[in-house]
């Protein structure tokens, strides 16, 4: 049996507020970084473990990304859309788009992230633990936030985001940032009310770590970018541009400009 997920998710309906003036008339998936709109790197890194089946939700100019991809079997990918008229959140998102797909271990990414993640090493890990959920987690250091994931030994986590306080915890728990990529297994939203604006780490994630499930935190230690601002995204830009990212991240980049050039080539051309 194939352990590798046939299914994904990307989510793409954020309205972008930090990224205006540029979000005004792009959606933030499809900004450029290097010229390739981010979007596109997701999609290789998901293509490239095999999935041909993903699922985009979409609220934002739905139709700019729609237009984008309309040539995406060229890439081998077969696209669905769950669109949003009302904003459903990063739980509410899912939810939506898993009533629509097969009830397996599906992979999740935020449409908004540049990593050279090691996917099948992250699937591996999902099933060895027979974990509910794995989350990419990066170092503490490498975002500016206030909430974190926090293990035990062996990767188990017990907390995220300061929850659920339970006295069982053990002391010392290694605290790392949630990158936005996750492997989850479907049962987590059997209880989700449908059409409910909620956040996948408080409605979902902390509930079933109060259950005593099993969700596991697996270490990136490469390059990863949350291009959410606009200083990170033009840092990021001139980082591809200038051929001053790691090694690993500029054979990415390559690689992701020549799979996607059929689609880059019309959007250039439009």
């Amino acid at each position: 049996m194939n352990q590798f997920p046939q299914q994904a998710i990307v989510l793409a309906a954020g309205l972008g507020t930090r990224l205006k003036p540029l979000t005004l008339k792009i959606p933030k998936p499809i900004l450029p970084v290097g010229e390739v709109p981010i979007l596109f790197f997701n999609l290789y890194l998901i293509h490239r473990l095999g999935i041909k089946n993903i699922v985009l939700n979409l609220h934002h100019l739905p139709e700019k990304i729609t237009d984008l991809l309309k040539p995406a079997r060229k890439l081998g990918l077969k696209l669905h859309y769950s669109l949003e008229p009302k904003i459903l959140g990063t739980a509410g998102g899912i939810a939506q788009a898993l009533s629509k797909m097969k009830k397996v271990t599906t992979l999740v990414m935020n449409g908004d992230i540049l990593c050279d993640i090691d996917l099948k090493q992250m699937v591996r890990l999902h099933h060895m633990t027979k974990s509910v959920a794995t989350l990419a987690c990066v170092g503490k250091d490498r975002a500016k936030v206030s909430s974190f994931v926090e293990s035990g030994p062996g990767g188990r986590i017990y907390r995220i985001a300061g929850g659920p306080k339970r006295p069982k915890a053990p002391k010392g728990l290694l605290k790392s940032i949630f990158s936005g990529i996750h492997l989850l297994e479907p049962k987590l939203f059997r209880d989700y009310e449908r059409n409910t604006y909620g956040c996948v780490v408080r409605q979902i994630y902390q509930p079933a770590l109060e259950r005593e499930e099993r969700l596991q935190a697996y270490f990136h230690h490469g390059d990863w970018w949350d291009l959410g601002s606009l200083s990170e995204l033009k840092k990021v830009d001139q980082c591809l541009h200038r051929g001053e990212a790691s090694p690993a991240m500029q054979k990415l980049y390559r690689n992701v400009s020549e799979w996607a050039s059929p689609l880059l080539d019309r959007a250039q051309g439009s």
